[in-house]
Parts: structure tokens; sequence; C-alpha cells
């Protein structure tokens, strides 16, 4: 057995990793759409025709680059059934946006979709003398872990996970008797704060706004994040008035439908039905006529309807981010600068802005406990910024830890 590294090795984006057994598995097919050049990078080639697909999850960073896999072949791929709704819209919003700088075709697109296999929880997939099975990741909706078995040794991907609950999920389980452990590492150097800590902090911030005549601006991932909002604000406030705008209104309607994969079904209905989705102009105005909380798309800032409200909040209202922003987008600009870039035009914004860590991913403590729970012979650490410091480190505890380098090629 061997893995390639085509992504994600010392770096955070287009995951990719082709696992070799008596078949080739290749793992996600991401793209990384911030680049320090500016434009996106997608996963290097490997000589090796993979016989089959498994997709941890369906963010852009592991999902992205999948229809490239049809330009020369037809594999079948795997998934559960949320991730392929929700590839499909935002493959076709990647489209839209990058235009011909799109690394695949609306043909090898409409391809991929005709090849995709349903593979859901724990449900083993076997061919040839190699065994798959998903396990749920505890991270968006049909996220998943891919338990590789092969002559009795197991090899475990984790992709992104979170082992605490939220108000969506329920967390990952802790798993044992793994060979070979391939780990993401993105909070490996960072502790989250308590939950609950963060949840009060953040509705703290919103009552005193809203009761202060403000808006509150939540940008926000439209995937996971969006609904994680609504459903944590109204498990606290059932009154305060909430607005959902961009592509979060689709992701959660694909929640809705596929509602086995979330954490309280009949809540989570009720929670959307007492919010406003926004659907026209009209709509847009009213959510800053009067104090409310409006959640929108882009969680980075860079484009969706986020921006139209920034510039229409009154001196009372405040910005609140969630979730991570890359270096030199929009809201990492605003969060250390002070201002944005839109139309080439850099403007300052005179509002109180504050990062709330409601991260979905898993912290160094769950990291280390996994690790210590599934007992690995070999651990390979990617999607992380410097995963070789967190290698050292587990070195020095006696694990035969390994952070590779892009286009390395690990033998287990």
């Amino acid at each position: 057995m061997f893995i390639e590294c085509l992504g994600a090795s010392r770096e955070v984006g287009r995951s990719a990793f082709l696992v070799h057994t008596d078949k080739n598995v290749m793992l996600d097919y991401g793209i990384k759409l911030f680049d320090e050049s500016g434009r996106a990078t997608v996963p290097l080639e490997t000589p090796i025709k993979p016989d089959f697909e498994v997709l941890s999850h369906a963010h852009m960073d592991h999902s992205g680059c999948l229809p490239m896999l049809y330009r020369n072949g037809n594999i079948r791929w795997y998934s559960t059934p949320p991730t392929k709704d929700i590839c499909q819209v935002l493959w076709q919003d990647s489209m839209k946006i990058m235009g011909p700088e799109t690394p695949y075709t609306p043909s090898q697109y409409k391809k991929s979709l005709k090849y995709w296999s349903p593979l859901f929880y724990n449900q083993a997939m076997h061919t040839g003398d190699t065994k798959v099975k998903l396990l749920d990741a505890g991270h968006i909706a049909g996220s998943a872990m891919v338990e590789i078995e092969h002559r009795e040794k197991v090899l475990l991907y984790t992709g992104d996970f979170k082992c605490e609950n939220t108000h969506m999920h329920k967390g990952a389980k802790f798993q044992k008797d793994v060979d070979v452990l391939v780990m993401e590492t993105t909070y490996a150097k960072k502790e989250h704060p308590p939950r609950k800590q963060a949840e009060m902090q953040l509705m703290k911030e919103i009552h005193s706004t809203v009761e202060d005549g403000g808006n509150v601006l939540l940008p926000s991932f439209s995937l996971g994040r969006t609904q994680e909002l609504i459903a944590l604000i109204r498990q606290y406030d059932r009154d305060v008035p909430v607005y959902v705008d961009g592509m979060g209104r689709e992701m959660t309607n694909i929640y809705l439908r596929h509602s086995r994969y979330i954490r309280d079904p009949d809540r989570f209905r009720k929670d959307v039905r007492s919010v406003l989705m926004v659907q026209s102009i009209p709509d847009k105005r009213m959510a800053t006529r009067k104090p409310s909380v409006i959640i929108s798309t882009a969680g980075m800032m860079n484009g969706g309807p986020v921006l139209s409200y920034l510039f229409n909040l009154n001196s009372r209202s405040r910005l609140i981010f969630t979730g991570y922003c890359v270096e030199d987008t929009n809201g990492w600009k605003l969060q250390n600068k002070g201002y944005i870039t839109k139309d080439g035009q850099d403007l300052s914004v005179d509002l109180p802005v504050d990062y709330i860590d409601l991260s979905a991913h898993a912290g160094r403590a769950d990291l280390l406990e996994f690790i210590k729970c599934a007992s690995p012979r070999k651990i390979v650490l990617v999607h992380g910024d410097k995963p070789e410091e967190f290698a050292q480190e587990l070195k020095e505890k006696g694990y035969d830890a390994a952070a590779p380098l892009p286009g390395e090629r690990v033998m287990l």
C-alpha cells in the first residue's frame, strides 16, 4: 500500500490523495481558490489511473475539481446523497463565476453526474480485496470519514471532521484499531474556545446591537455555517428578526431534503420557517430598515450579497465573523486593516468588527484524543499550514508521523 499526495500537503486546499491497495482509490479531488498567485490551483497529475473516487464532503477544497476526472475516462464516484446534491449546486456556481478559467468543461461536469453512486454511512462497499466504508464526520451535512480496509489493514482518512456536537450535527466518533491515519490538521496548533461560551458571546452581541437599533451582519459560508447560525440563534431567541440571503437559501433546502443527515430535523424545519429567506429587493431593504440579524454569503466577503448590505447598515450596526478568512480576502482585510476592496478601490468601514470562533473543524485537543484512541501505526498529516511541526511533536511522543510534500508518495 502507498498514498500519493496530490494536494492539501503542507497547505489547505485542493485535497486529493490516491491510495493504492489492489485498487487505486482516489480520495477527494478539490481546488485551491485562494492561491498566492491569485489563480485557482488544481491537484497534481499522477500517471496512475484511479479505479474509483470517494468524496468525503462537498466543500470546494475537497470536491471542486472532481469533474476533471472525466477528461479522459469514466470512473465511478461515491459519496453520501447530500454531498452529491450540494456538489451539483457548487460546481454550477463555480462554472458561472470562473468562466473560461474553470478547470473542467460543462460536458465533463454533466458526465461526472452520470457516474455517481450513493454510499451511506456504515455501508460497506467491497471491490477486489478492498473494502470502503463511510463514517459520519460531524462537519457538514453528508460529510464522511473514509475507512479503507485491505487484507486486514485499516486506513482511515478523516477528511474534515469535528468531534463536538453542534446544533446541526452530532460529533464524529473516535475510532479505534486504525493502522494508518490520514488526518486533517487545520487546528493542530489552536484550541477552540468552549462552544457554549462562544454561543453566549454571539447572542449577547446580537441582543445589545438590536436593542440599540442596529443590524448584526453575519458574513457566512452558504454551506454549513448558514444553517448552524439559523439553528443557534433560534435555540436562544425565537423572536429576533433573522434574514437569510445568498446561496445559503438553496443549501438550506438541500439540508431539509436530506433531513436524516442533520441532528434534529423537526426543530430545524421550525427554525427555517421562522426566518425570512430574502427573495427580492424589497426584502433586502426591509432587512436594514429595522433592527435585525442578517446572515449572508459570502463568508469571506469576496462577492455575494453581503457587500450590498455592508454599505446600507446604520452606524449602530456591527459585523461578526464566525469562520476563518483567508489572508487578503475582504473578510481578512476588514478584520486586520479596517477596509475592503471593491471594484479596485479600497473602502474603509467604520463599524465594529468581531470574530467569534464557531469552527466546524476539530480543535487541537480533539486531534490529540483522536490519535490516542486510533493508536495508529503510521500517521499522515494533511490539510494544514504547518503540519510538519505537528508531525515533529508527535514523533517526540513516539508516533510514526509524517507531513508529506505535494507530489510525495508515502509507503505504508
